[in-house]
């Protein structure tokens, strides 16, 4: 018993710093409810440039109150890790 309890505590663990990339994320741009024009212009640029960071671009807006924005991935998935893809 003890010796199979110190195989598994040897064991490797698997990276804990990797996460999935999604093709395609949709989210709601809540700093754009109610506004219109440049504002609603500034807040939908706002959130495409916080997730240009993660490599991805804008590819969609939904109408609706507030606007959704849809995000493609930039990243070739045959170059991600195979824990990423």
């Amino acid at each position: 018993m003890t010796f199979l309890m110190l195989m598994l505590l040897a064991a490797p663990t698997p990276p804990t710093g990797l996460m999935a990339m999604k093709p395609v994320v949709c989210k709601t741009v809540d700093e754009a409810k109610g506004k219109s024009g440049a504002e609603l212009a500034q807040a939908i640029e706002a959130e495409a440039l916080r997730l240009a960071r993660s490599n991805y671009a804008l590819s969609a807006l939904l109408p609706g109150e507030p606007p959704i924005a849809c995000f493609r991935s930039t990243v070739d998935p045959s170059s991600l890790p195979r824990g990423a893809r």
